[in-house]
Parts: structure tokens; sequence; C-alpha cells
């Protein structure tokens, strides 16, 4: 026994020291470029059945180790180049070796993928010129979810999203508002909010809540990059929300439409037509009009969308592409309840002359040039001409509308950025590689605000009795930005991945105006102080952020990933002068500064999809409302910085697909998403808030969906619970003006299904809140309140989707 292991030995011994390492690269006799991901044969002259297959990587490279010695066949086969063959020998020790194949004038056959069932899934790892490495990521494709889109229903588009938090303000869908970690869902003003990858914010430096969300049956998809986007894209604490519309129909000219009707008249009308002309020229034009009463009283509403694109192919690897996006809405707010009135009647409204109109427009030129297969760049550049304009009576909701004057806050947007972009991938050696991604951005804003009197009247007529002089405020802000990036990716074995990255911001905001401060006999209304103070400043500061992240790939479709990246916040400026008689605002207010960490495990197995992640999430300064005594009488909500806080928690995601075979008629698909959040207020100066709740924080949050189809028949269920959470950082659980206090734990369910007639012509119909459930998502200071906004309650809906 001992000689047959002391043989082996010495035998094994042999091998190791014969064995040959072959490395090499694939090169383009064209262009003499390396070719990427190309199969690579190796087989033994002397014994074809020992054959050995790999793939170039990124760069052209391949490599074949631990090799006996001996003459080989070494070929590729490629799709675009012509097989190439290379008679090789090796010998002891690494060899290297170059390929040059010639450009092919035929196709060779391309392999089918087959198409996911599941709604959503992480994005790619480098996407055009964003690199996604590291990062908490989904894409949602809006195609496969069954609910109500003609309402841009938020409930149901992101319930495949972990920890957001969705405020339900309207039935229509016109408003987005979703927030996560302990971040306010208002207008989703912590996200950097983008379509087709340019802004469409009001200002992304001191006003970046969304106004406008494109209609959903114009997206393709939603892209989420949680926190560490901030290295990317810019310093918001809740990351990147990316609205991709659909792509020109490679067809000459395509019909797509919806057309649909729904509870409380509810008619929307969406019309497209895209094609492709001689591969050089593509359009894409679509007009969605959207029109209903409301499920509360006083709660009206019409909205005109339209867009066109013109995309013009300069070369194979170069295009550039022109949009114009064209939206206005006007509706009725009916204002908020007290808690005894939504207890009572929560369709009923006391506010009839509240009116809210918006008109948003953007010009965006794209520029896109693929300089090799290594380097992409792209150039943005953005234009958004905007405004909003709330009218009604603010004051507190437990007083009667006295039908006096109007108030009226008119906001003008009017700015415009240049983006520039440059994705770059790179060897390292024989064996590692790399990508960088770095870029800049020039960004140019100008805000208006103004508010004062308008008539008493109950119609939306929005102009001030005294323009020149208002009773308010009327305040400039120019705003300035200039920004870099750098983020590096390197591969440093098979399984392991590292990323770092550094962002700079150079930001100017100043502010030009007045404010009047007007006092009265509470008896008499006798005017007894009139005054008016002028003011001027400017501050300009500079910011510099840094992340790293690192992934670990278990196998090939299995990973571990974690990231941190600091997070910065300018304050709005409708922090620094919106008078509002339900809330005051500190004049020292600052800026909020912060990081965000992620550490999760994701991936899929067999028909099983999943993402369970940890993140910790601290930001220093945070802006809260809190209760501030003004004297012996009266108390007023005060918005301010409370101080430090941290949110900390789980957001878990699974989905499987149930179907037997790919052509089954029968199939089942379900998902679950659960999300905990721990969120306290660390110590501040007001020793009352420290240990507090952070607001606005449900700690649990769980929705769960079933999808069964059957041949051409689709039909879906989704249920959702949202735990109780504060809507103050006091942690009040009542106030008599209902602006603060619990807002309660809630669930809902949807039913939604859909028909396929033929290729051309699909059935839809559902029903939202299917039990009747009263609930509402928020307590509102100002707009569309102040007070509880009731969420709708049980509504259907049938649309009737057309392609041609």
């Amino acid at each position: 026994m001992k000689k047959f292991i002391f043989t082996y030995l010495i035998l094994h011994a042999v091998t190791c020291y014969c064995q040959c390492n072959a490395f090499g690269c694939l090169i383009s006799k064209t262009s003499g470029e390396n070719i990427p991901y190309t199969k690579i044969y190796i087989v033994a002259e002397e014994n074809q059945n020992f054959q050995q297959i790999t793939i170039t990587d990124e760069f052209g490279r391949f490599k074949f180790e631990n090799l006996p010695e001996g003459n080989y066949i070494l070929s590729s086969k490629s799709n675009y180049y012509k097989d190439v063959t290379s008679i090789i020998s090796l010998k002891k020790g690494t060899q290297e070796f170059k390929l040059f194949a010639e450009d092919s004038t035929t196709l060779g056959v391309i392999d089918v993928v087959h198409d996911s069932p599941f709604i959503t899934d992480k994005m790619s790892l480098i996407d055009d010129v964003t690199l996604t490495h590291s990062k908490k990521t989904q894409e949602i494709s809006i195609d496969k979810i069954p609910g109500n889109l003609a309402n841009n229903n938020a409930r149901e588009l992101y319930a495949t999203v972990p920890g957001l938090n969705i405020w339900e303000s309207d039935g229509g869908g016109l408003q987005l508002g979703i927030g996560a970690r302990g971040l306010s869902p208002n207008r989703t003003e912590h996200f950097n909010t983008r379509q087709n990858g340019y802004d469409i914010s009001a200002d992304a430096l001191g006003y970046p809540e969304s106004y406008y969300t494109p209609p959903a049956e114009a997206i393709q998809s939603i892209q989420f990059i949680r926190g560490a986007a901030s290295l990317q894209f810019g310093p918001q604490f809740g990351g990147m929300v990316n609205f991709k519309l659909r792509a020109p129909s490679t067809k000459a000219i395509e019909y797509r439409g919806t057309q649909s009707y729904g509870a409380f008249n509810v008619i929307n009308t969406f019309n497209s037509l895209s094609g492709t002309l001689k591969n050089r020229f593509s359009y894409l034009v679509y007009y969605n009009y959207k029109k209903g009463d409301g499920w509360r009283d006083n709660s009206n509403f019409y909205q005109h969308n339209a867009f066109a694109q013109l995309k013009f192919n300069i070369t194979e690897k170069m295009n550039i592409i022109i949009e114009q996006t064209y939206m206005t809405y006007l509706a009725q707010q009916p204002g908020g309840l007290s808690d005894a009135m939504f207890n009572n009647n929560p369709r009923q409204s006391i506010r009839e002359r509240n009116w809210f109109k918006v008109d948003w427009r953007i010009l965006a030129a794209n520029y896109n040039w693929e300089i090799n297969y290594r380097t992409k760049l792209n150039l943005k550049f953005f234009k958004i001409d905007a405004s909003r304009q709330a009218l009604g009576n603010l004051d507190k909701i437990t007083r009667l509308d006295d039908y006096k004057e109007r108030s009226l806050i008119s906001g003008d947007f009017a700015n415009w950025g240049l983006e520039l972009r440059s994705l770059t991938r790179y060897p390292v050696g024989k064996k590692m590689k790399g990508v960088i991604s770095f870029g800049g951005r020039y960004y140019v804003g100008k805000t208006t605000n103004q508010q004062g009197l308008a008539d008493s009247t109950d119609q939306p007529n929005f102009w001030f009795i005294n323009p020149d002089h208002l009773e308010n405020s009327s305040y400039t802000f120019p705003s300035q930005n200039i920004a870099g990036f750098f983020e590096n990716m390197l591969q440093v074995t098979d399984k392991i991945w590292l990323s770092a990255g550094i962002r700079y911001e150079y930001i100017v905001t100043e502010s030009a105006g007045y404010y009047r401060q007007m006092f009265y006999h509470p008896l008499t209304n006798e005017l007894l102080f009139d005054s008016t103070y002028i003011e001027s400043q400017r501050k300009a500061r500079s910011v510099y952020l840094g992340g790293i992240g690192a992934t670990y790939r278990i196998q090939p479709t299995i990973e571990i990933y974690s990231n941190i990246a600091q997070n910065y916040r300018g304050i709005n400026f409708s922090d620094v002068r919106v008078i509002n008689p339900n809330m005051q605002v500190d004049p020292d207010i600052t800026d909020e500064k912060g990081f965000n960490a992620d550490l999760g495990f994701r991936g899929s197995h067999k028909k099983i999809q999943f993402d369970a992640s940890a993140f910790f999430l601290f930001y220093n300064n945070k802006i809260g409302v809190i209760d501030k005594k003004i004297n012996d009488y009266e108390t007023v909500r005060f918005r301010t910085n409370v101080g430090s806080a941290y949110s900390t928690g789980l957001e878990l995601f699974a989905q499987r697909n149930f179907q037997k075979t790919d052509s089954s008629k029968l199939s089942f698909t379900s998902f679950v998403n659960f999300s905990y959040v721990y969120a306290r207020y660390g110590a501040n100066q007001n020793s009352a808030l420290s240990g507090r709740w952070v607001e606005l924080v449900p700690p649990i949050s769980l929705k769960t969906g079933v999808t069964v189809r059957i041949s051409k028949f689709t039909l879906s269920y989704l249920f959702s619970y949202v735990h109780q959470q504060y809507s103050d950082a006091t942690n009040s659980t009542f106030d008599p003006n209902a602006t603060a206090g619990l807002i309660p734990s809630y669930y809902v369910m949807d039913l939604s299904s859909a028909y396929q007639i033929s290729k051309h012509f699909t059935l839809k119909a559902g029903v939202n809140n299917l039990t009747n459930n009263s609930y509402y998502t928020r307590r509102a200071t100002g707009y569309p309140g102040p007070g509880i906004i009731p969420a709708d309650g049980i509504a259907f809906h049938f649309a009737l989707s057309i392609k041609l």
C-alpha cells in the first residue's frame, strides 16, 4: 500500500510539473480591436475527445490552465466573425497566443432567450453608461403588471419594491409620492427623479419635488437605484428613479392604445404611434387624456399629456435623440378632514374653493456614441419650463370656510442642465478587468415663488388681486451647480468585485425678494401692523461624497453585495419663505448630511428570484416638524433641523414561477415583499425628541401577490399591509387640527384580470380596494389639506388595449 501511494505521488508530481497554461486574445483583422464574448475551443490533436471551451471576456481575452504538454487545435466561433482555427504546441509553463478573425458578411444563428415571467429583476451590472455594481437595484417591467395602469396606481406599480412608503392623495395618479427608509414621500422629493435619464423634477437643487409623472402606458420599465446612487446621480438620500419610456417600433408604423373607463367617471385614453424608417430614422409620439369626478366631493380633475421623440442614427454606433414632453392638469382639492370628520364620512369635503394647476414642459437632447466596444459616451441636455399654482383656503380644517379672499401660491421653474457621462472597460494584467464610469454636470436653475391673495369665488382663477404688492411674499431663487464624479469597478477574481467612487458638488443658491407681515385686530378686523421686509441671500458650498462597494459571487446567478455611500440634501426653497397659518419655518434651517449602507444577498435559482438585504441610513441635521409655543395661548407647527436620526432594517423580496414548461397554458407566479424598519432620533438639541420614532416610517410593510395565467386569461390578486406610523417628530397621537397624529395601520386588496381576445386586442378589468376599507396615508400641513387626506374607497375599471 505504501509503495502504491508513493508511486501515485511521484506520477502526480510529474503530471503537475508538465502542466501548461495558455493565455491569449481574439482580435479583429479589420479594426484591430479585441473581440469580446466569443467561444474559444481547444482540442488535443492526438485525442479529439479531449476538449475544453471558454468565452472571451469583455476585453477579448481567454485562458486555458493545467493542460498536458502536446499539440492542440485552437479555434473560435462567433456570429459576427468568420471561424478561426490555429494549431499550437504547448510546453510546460505559460504561453500567449493571438487569434485574428475576419468580419463575416452573414450572421450566425442567434439563440432566443425565454422572456421572464417576473415583474421585476435587478438592473444589469452595466446599464448603458451607468455602473450599478454592488448597489441595491430593481427594474420593474410595466408590461408584466396586470393592475390599473390607466390611473397610475402606485400601490400596484411599485408593489414589488421593498420598503416604499406610498402616499395616496388622488385617484387619478396625477402625482407620485413615494419615500423609503424614513424619508418623506412628499412628491418623491428624496429621490433623484428622471425620465430616459434626465431630470424631470421642479428644481433639482432647491425644490426637487416631482409634479410630473409619465403615464404608465408609455413606460417600458422603472429603474430604482437606492442610496448609493448619490455618486453617479446626485446626493439625494433616497437614490434614483428613472422612467424608461418605450422605444419606437422597428416596423414602419405601429399603433398602441388603451381606452378605459372607471368608477366616478374616470375616463382615460392613451394613443401612440411609432416606427422606424430605413434603419436610420425612428419616431414616437403619444397623447394621453384623463378626466374624472373623484371619489370624494370636490375632487374632479382633468389631465393632458403629450410626448414626441425623434431619433436619428448617424452611424451604426452613433445617434442623437430629441424629445419634447408636455403635461398639464387641473384638479379641485377637496381639502383635509379632522379625525371626527373622517370617522363620520371620509368622502365628505368642506372645502370647495381649493384648486391646483400644473403645467410642465421638458425639452431634451441625447447624444450617444459607442466609440468602441470598450468605451461609450453619452451627452444629455435638458430644459424644464414649468409652473404649479395652489389656490384656496389654507386655514385650519376645524374652521369653516369664511368665503373671503383665497391664498394663491404660484411657482415658476426655468432650469436647464448638461450632463456628460462615459463608461470605459479596461484590462488589468491577464486575468483582471475593470470598468470606469465618470462624468460631469452643469446646471442652472431659476425658481420664482409668489404668495398673495386671490379672489373669493369658487372658480380656478389663478391671478393675484394685488400683483404689484403681494400680501405675503415674492422671491426669486437662482441656483447653479457644477458636479463631477468618478467610479471604478475592479474584478479581482472570478468571484470578487470591488468598487470605489467619489463625487464633487459645487452648489450656489441665492434668494432675493420680500415678505410682508400684517396683523389685524381680532374683533374689529382693523389693520394694526403692516410691514414689508426685503431679503437677499447667497450661499455657496462645496460638497464631497465618497463610497465603496463589494460583491462576492457565490454562483453565477447568486451573489452577496454591499456598499456604503455618503449623501447630502440641501434645504428646499419652500423652507426659506412660505406663509402657512398651520406651520412656521425656522429662519436658520440648514442642509442635511449623512450616509446609506447596504448588505444583501440576491440571485436566482431555478424558478425563484430573491433579494434579501439589511440597510442603515444616518442623517444629521434632519429636517422635521415639531410643536413650538409662540405665546401663552398659541402653539404652532415649526419646521426646523430637529437633529440627528437613523433608520435600520430589513428589505426582503422573493418571487417564484410555478409553470411546468415554457409552453404550458397554465402558469402560476407569486411574490412576497416585506420590510422592517427601526427608525429613531438620536441626541437632539430639543431633548423632547431624543429617542423618538422618526416620522413617516411604518415599521412593517407587507405586500404579496398571486397571478394565474390560463391560456389567454390572466387573474391577479394583490394584498398590501402597512403598519401604523407617526406623522411628526414629536410622535403626537392626536392634534385637534389633524395636521399631526397617528396614521393607523391599514390593509388593501386589489383584483385585476385580462383576456387576450387576439394578438391585437386585450380586454382588462379590475377592482381596487376590494373590501372598501376606509384608511389614509398622510396628514397634510398645507396643500391639498390641511388635515387627513383619505385614500380612495372601492373602485372598478375596464380597459381595452390595442396594438396594430
